[in-house]
């Protein structure tokens, strides 16, 4: 009789065990759907993001459009909406210092240039200022848009890939199929603008912001940077400054990351000084994609180059 009852609970405990592992699986079903949810910190590595994965995957980049990623803190409900996701992608390189003090899932944290320590470049002598909506704040520490230089955007894609194959190791072929497309598409515009830095030769250039040390190394542009505010005339202070600096650095290109004021334009020019707008693209734009701006800004390179 005693062997029967034992019999008996031992097949309700067995019963009780399958049933937990039932559950257990469909919760992780439910937790981990056929598409992915991605967060970037800014523009470039979501459009990297959302040509790797493709329809496997949605991409979130949170940033609103008319603020700089890079120096932008998100509320606490959107920084909820990041812990949610099933992967956070990350610059690097001091981008984004918000991710310090959040506290997110590590295991699904990407920092897409965690392998590039030798390549990312220190800023010393850095200055405080500040420009739209966004607190003071200086470009001190590590240079952080790493991906004009193509060559380390590629690498940045690329640890995108290889955590997408952890996860989703059955799309594999397909991932790597997109990265593929999508490296091809960066070699591309990388010898292209080769080919406009070395038309430029050792041209004199002024960069109105310090955020293009990437672009001045990779293509070995001669740059200087100034802190000038597109959308911000310059104080005489200033325009006595850049006189300063063209006696030791006679420049006639200036890159900016939008177009400049009309009046700030006129003045330039009458120093002989064009300007020419190269977008980093950190946040979306209003037309288009990543991709897009990349390729307006090597056709602006190429312009003034063929002059």
């Amino acid at each position: 009789m005693y062997r029967g009852v034992s019999l008996i609970l031992i097949a309700m405990l067995l019963a009780c065990t399958q049933e937990e592992s039932r559950e257990s699986t469909a919760a992780t079903e439910f937790a981990a759907p056929d598409t992915l949810n991605i967060y970037t910190v800014n523009n470039p590595l979501a459009y990297f993001a959302e040509r790797i994965a493709g329809d496997r995957a949605e991409v979130s980049f949170a940033a609103p459009p008319d603020i700089d990623p890079a120096n932008w803190s998100p509320d606490a409900e959107t920084i909820i909406e990041y812990q949610q996701a099933d992967l956070i992608v990350l610059n690097g390189a001091g981008y984004a210092a918000w991710v310090t003090n959040a506290v997110l899932p590590r295991s699904r944290l990407v920092d897409t240039t965690s392998t590039l320590a030798d390549r990312l470049i220190p800023i010393e002598n850095a200055v405080t200022h500040s420009h739209g909506p966004a607190a003071d704040h200086s470009h001190s520490g590590t240079a952080f848009t790493t991906w004009l230089d193509l060559d380390i955007a590629i690498e940045q894609a690329r640890s995108i890939l290889e955590r997408l194959i952890r996860i989703r190791p059955d799309n594999e072929s397909e991932f790597r199929q997109a990265f593929a497309e999508l490296e091809a598409d960066l070699r591309a515009a990388d010898a292209q603008l080769q080919a406009a830095a070395e038309n430029l030769g050792n041209q004199a250039i002024l960069f109105s912001h310090p955020v293009y040390q990437y672009l001045e190394r990779r293509y070995a542009l001669n740059g200087y940077s100034v802190h000038w505010e597109p959308d911000v005339m310059p104080e005489e202070a200033d325009w006595d400054q850049l006189q300063a600096v063209l006696q030791q650095h006679p420049a006639k290109i200036m890159i900016w990351e939008a177009d400049p004021l009309p009046e700030t334009t006129r003045r330039l020019a009458d120093l002989g000084i064009e300007c020419v707008v190269f977008q980093p693209g950190g946040n979306r734009p209003l037309a288009g994609d990543w991709l897009d701006l990349l390729r307006q800004g090597i056709a602006a390179l190429e312009g003034v180059a063929a002059m």
